[in-house]
């Protein structure tokens, strides 16, 4: 009887500590949990998040997909970043046309991102209606990726005639050349 009597002891002892352990490990890191869950539920709610959608984000890669094969025959390329001078060259020899004065070409700090890379270029010149809808044209055909973020024309009301200034802000995109030379 003694011996079923110890066993009893120890048997309520362990039950005792595995009380104890429940209480004040297990219950408490559920609680902390469950408050950490609302947190980010919060969380995702204030910044307009909504749960994990991976069928999502699969239907969005499938659209970069068919976006760059859709592009692959545009003839437009972002270059990498040792091709950039001749976008400038470029845009450069343009401003230069014949009829043009007064050009200013300012190009700002480059814009580094995950996956691509923006210089800022702004450009400022003179030039009549013509000529500057040509200019215009021509910046939008160019072989390599320059979107056209801002186009300020101002004329003198007074003397039609006299040339348009023309004031453009430029995205020239390019790429971050990658380990392997592939761009």
């Amino acid at each position: 009887m003694k011996i079923k009597n110890e066993a009893l002891k120890t048997t309520l002892a362990m039950a005792g500590l595995f009380a104890v352990f429940i209480g004040t490990v297990l219950v408490p890191y559920g609680f902390r949990d469950a408050g950490l869950q609302q947190r980010i539920t919060d969380s995702r709610k204030s910044l307009g998040i909504g749960e994990f959608d991976n069928d999502g984000l699969v239907r969005l890669y499938d659209q970069v997909q068919s976006l760059r094969v859709s592009l692959e025959g545009h003839g437009q390329y972002v270059p990498d970043e040792a091709q950039l001078s001749l976008v400038l060259k470029d845009l450069s020899q343009l401003i230069n046309a014949p009829g043009v004065t007064g050009q200013d070409f300012i190009t700002n700090k480059p814009n580094y991102y995950a996956d691509y890379n923006v210089l800022p270029v702004k450009i400022q010149f003179n030039a009549p209606f013509a000529t500057s809808f040509d200019l215009v044209k021509r910046i939008e055909a160019l072989s390599r990726v320059v979107r056209i973020d801002r186009l300020d024309i101002q004329a003198e009301p007074d003397y039609p005639r006299q040339p348009l200034n023309v004031y453009l802000e430029l995205s020239a995109f390019f790429a971050t050349e990658t380990i392997g030379g592939d761009s």
